[in-house]
């Protein structure tokens, strides 16, 4: 009988320990999925809440309205087209075409889901419809029409702006874009991409702005590199390939941060060969890299390195971003602000607060989340000095603001379209100063030059965010 009650005992606590577990489980995926399962085109609570609830009503940083419901019950936005075209991905639409918009990826608030039973109850005495809670972004409506309308005409990318002390989202501006207003177009215009946030789901090789992370994983892991001098003969035989340097260049002989400045692919690819994919890799990975981002506040599609491949082809292009090696803009504005940010990288914020129909603070910003410690701080700062040396007088000299310190990473990453190569234009960098902590990232989708296209959009969007006072 005792060892009866014995067993009996013992089944019992495993029962409640495999509760435990998953309510704790449970507790995990609802904070960290909980924004993706309301995203879920099969949520059909989403469309049925809409018809018995007023929607919240989304403003920029400042206070202006991106998306209200007006009287007749309609969703309507911005009240300028070029407002609604300059946070078309971030605010989202009504009808859940862009999924990992605020409309739909927070539709908790703006629908009430998270109201309690008071607050409904309250509603239904004062016989009034339900409210759904009001949501302050993060994001600058003036400083993201002024990124739109300075971008290439005609072309397809992406910028993004950080505060890299925060985390703050201050601009994400994806072009194509769409009008919330007029989604027959939008649609009609799909297969260009234009309902695609490439801020956030855009994987592009990163080219040389990836330099960030071979040079960090090189002064980690190599002793005296800074030290060493590199001769660049413009060709560097590997296995089955040649890599060589954007118009045939050749840079004779360097110095580390001189090869840095002059964005020297032989250079950092011999280095991504001494340094071999695993010491690379685990570098990438600590940035990164392979990781499954679950950010609260928004989504981001996973950068990728190849840390499984043995080609040393593959392995000498990868230390330049080339080959198998993916990144978004807004994971490379992430590890530009690491960099300014004592190797500190912030998780990305959207959301500055949650208010209730009564006007209660439901959620806000409540300090900010380290996503990782991506380098010590005395490798950031040997990558910072390159960097603000490669404004000053290297291939970003573009990017460079009077009286701040700028520093900068270009990059032309190579891409197939329709059988044909051309060049993706990237740029990198940050503001290294107390009152504005600014990171940027910008790519042109087949821009051609990083120093030419790329670093001039960076620079007006740091002065524009400046001028603003962020």
């Amino acid at each position: 009988m005792k060892e009866l009650r014995r067993h009996i005992r013992f089944v019992g606590l495993c029962l409640v320990g495999l509760f435990g577990l998953w309510l704790l489980y449970f507790c995990y995926s609802t904070y960290f999925y909980g924004g993706r399962w309301f995203a879920n085109p099969y949520n059909t609570r989403i469309s049925s809440k809409k018809q018995s609830v007023i929607a919240g009503t989304v403003t920029d940083t400042a206070g202006e309205v991106l998306a209200y419901t007006d009287a007749q019950g309609e969703r309507r936005y911005a009240q300028d087209e070029a407002t609604r075209r300059a946070v078309s991905h971030v605010v989202g639409d009504d009808g859940a075409k862009v999924a990992n918009g605020v409309e739909t990826f927070h539709a908790q608030y703006l629908l009430g889901f998270n109201s309690n039973v008071l607050e409904r109850l309250a509603d239904v005495i004062r016989g009034q419809q339900q409210r759904g809670d009001d949501i302050q972004l993060t994001i600058s409506a003036e400083l993201s029409r002024t990124i739109a309308a300075a971008f290439p005409e005609g072309r397809l990318g992406a910028v993004v702006v950080l505060n890299y002390r925060t985390g703050d989202v201050l601009a994400m501006v994806s072009k194509g874009d769409f009008d919330p207003e007029n989604m027959d177009e939008a649609l009609a215009n799909e297969e260009a991409g234009a309902l695609v946030n490439r801020a956030t789901q855009g994987l592009y090789p990163p080219g040389s702005v990836f330099k960030i992370v071979t040079l960090a994983s090189a002064l980690s892991a190599m002793p005296g590199v800074e030290e060493r001098a590199f001769l660049c003969t413009g060709q560097l035989a590997v296995d089955r390939s040649v890599v060589t340097d954007a118009g045939d260049a050749v840079h004779g002989e360097q110095t580390l941060v001189q090869a840095f400045s002059n964005s020297c692919n032989n250079v950092f690819a011999s280095l991504a060969l001494d340094l071999g994919y695993q010491t690379l890799g685990l570098t990438a990975q600590t940035m990164g890299f392979n990781d499954n981002f679950l950010f609260r506040d928004l989504v981001v599609y996973n950068s990728s390195y190849p840390i499984d491949d043995k080609s040393l082809d593959d392995l000498a292009w990868s230390g330049v971003g080339q080959g198998r090696v993916l990144v978004t803009p807004l994971h490379m504005a992430m590890i530009a602000g690491a960099v300014a940010n004592d190797g500190q990288m912030m998780e990305p914020r959207l959301l500055k607060a949650v208010v209730t129909p009564q006007g209660q603070t439901r959620s806000r910003l409540q300090g900010s989340a380290v996503y990782a410690e991506a380098m010590t701080p005395q490798v950031a700062q040997i990558i910072a000095d390159y960097m603000v040396t490669t404004v000053q007088g290297g291939t970003a000299r573009q990017a460079a603001i009077s009286g701040y310190r700028v520093g900068g990473k270009t990059g032309s990453a190579e891409a197939s379209d329709d059988k044909t190569i051309d060049t993706h234009a990237w740029f990198a960098g940050f503001v290294q100063d107390d009152e504005h902590p600014l990171a940027v990232a910008v790519v042109v989708e087949f821009g051609g030059s990083g120093g030419s296209v790329a670093a001039p959009l960076a620079k007006l969007a740091l002065e524009k965010a400046i001028s603003l006072g962020f």
